[in-house]
């Protein structure tokens, strides 16, 4: 059973089409993630701890029942940043196995993208995984599973995204049904609706799923755009800061908002190389914003 308070952190079930057991966690440390687009380094990685350690504790009972048989199912590189094996320390003082997966996104397309895996170590055979990870199209997550399973059977599934969208949730969610596998996902905040471009994780997308004062909060602080809680590459706030700098600029330009407090830490994309794995999130529509990459750039391309 889960516990639904637990300190300052809240867990609502939601219902959600498609998903038998979801639910959303609201507390101040994801709160300072998905509304403070200039939270980097350190203090990023920080909330990030926080807000894992506060996932577990609020399944806390679901997992004591289960210590002996479950480990993280790490997806490179991103998931590194739920520092899941710390938190599980801090909340059960016990250590917690992993198995890695390194997967690309390619070809993304809207609410869908294919995916690769050049990378996996999957030495920890265990019918319980948990996974953090920010979930767009849920494409990487199922193709996570579908790895896994060629190794080990697997059980039951603990998903938890900091920023994750319903349709991904959704396409976790019949993957695991048809699989007979236990899924119970958590959202930081809102279950929000996909951007047309594949990117955007938005407090003002009209399917995302959140409460009344999170969508005004979000209002007011973006100026009624439509901002990524998440940026277009979580995660970068403390792994490659100079991208996600980048990033942001993308994203002031693409909104409106380079005069805005919002994106305080920003610079011109000099680097396309940096940011290339992420111009699909800006080029589709905003041919104003591509000409901007493309004058700031001193190498344009997809394959640069």
């Amino acid at each position: 059973m889960s516990n639904g308070t637990c300190d300052k952190s809240y867990l609502d079930e939601v219902e959600i089409p498609g998903i038998d057991k979801a639910f959303i966690i609201r507390n101040p440390s994801l709160e300072n993630i998905l509304f403070n687009r200039n939270l980097v380094g350190l203090d990023f990685t920080r909330a990030c701890e926080a807000a894992s350690i506060s996932f577990l504790r609020h399944f806390e009972q679901e997992f004591q029942t289960i210590l002996s048989d479950v480990a993280e199912l790490m997806l490179l590189s991103k998931g590194m940043y739920y520092w899941l094996h710390n938190a599980f320390a801090a909340v059960f003082d016990e250590n917690l196995q992993v198995n890695f997966i390194a997967t690309q996104r390619i070809n993304v397309e809207g609410g869908s993208a294919d995916i690769i895996i050049p990378y996996s170590n999957l030495d920890v055979p265990v019918r319980n995984l948990i996974i953090g990870d920010t979930i767009a199209s849920g494409a990487t997550i199922k193709s996570a599973l579908s790895l896994y399973q060629r190794h080990h059977s697997l059980q039951r599934l603990f998903v938890f995204s900091i920023a994750g969208t319903v349709v991904g949730g959704q396409a976790i969610a019949d993957y695991c049904r048809s699989q007979g596998i236990e899924l119970t996902l958590a959202y930081g905040l809102a279950a929000f609706g996909l951007g047309e471009n594949g990117f955007d994780l938005s407090f003002l997308h009209p399917d995302t799923i959140t409460r009344d004062q999170y969508r005004e909060r979000a209002r007011i602080l973006f100026s009624g755009q439509p901002v990524s809680a998440a940026g277009w590459d979580f995660g970068s706030q403390a792994q490659a800061l100079k991208k996600y700098r980048m990033l942001s600029w993308l994203e002031a330009e693409r909104h409106g908002l380079q005069e805005s407090r919002i994106f305080q830490s920003k610079e011109p994309p000099i680097d396309g190389r940096l940011v290339s794995k992420e111009r699909f999130a800006f080029e589709q529509d905003s041919e104003a914003v591509l000409n901007a990459f493309e004058q700031n750039s001193d190498v344009v391309g997809r394959d640069a």
